[in-house]
């Protein structure tokens, strides 16, 4: 008997493997947060409440899974004096490849929204003010 004949065949097993919106956005974050020229994924004002309460792994990210092609929305505060265009496209080459690598997806659209721009010592600055506000 070869494999192919075998009664109980991993080919024959119907498979299934989905993914939460939520892993998606967690996997395009973290990528995202990893490179350099992007000081933070932002998010809208509940995101910010939310924020102070909990630690928020998919914030500034909302993901569209629909037509077997995931479209990705991105806010984020990028650092200035670093060319946007080329953050984005490490950032779009980099959610790309991690997401294919660990969900097996394929990615159709991403779309980043630069809410600010801020030196090194501006973004300090705002964290160490949001640690005292806290």
């Amino acid at each position: 008997m070869t494999n192919s004949q075998k009664p109980n065949s991993v080919n024959s097993i119907q498979k299934e493997l989905n993914f939460s919106d939520q892993v998606l956005e967690k996997i395009a974050s973290q990528t995202a947060n990893s490179i350099d020229g992007v000081l933070s994924l932002t998010g809208g004002a509940i995101s910010n409440l939310t924020d102070r309460f909990i630690d928020n792994p998919t914030k500034g990210v909302d993901v569209d899974n629909d037509d077997n092609k995931l479209s990705f929305e991105l806010k984020a505060i990028l650092e200035y004096g670093k060319s946007a265009p080329q953050v984005f496209d490490r950032i779009v080459n980099t959610v790309t490849r991690n997401v294919k690598e660990m969900t097996g997806k394929e990615v159709g659209k991403i779309t980043l929204n630069v809410d600010d721009l801020m030196t090194n010592s501006e973004w300090s600055r705002q964290q160490n003010n949001k640690k005292k506000k806290d």
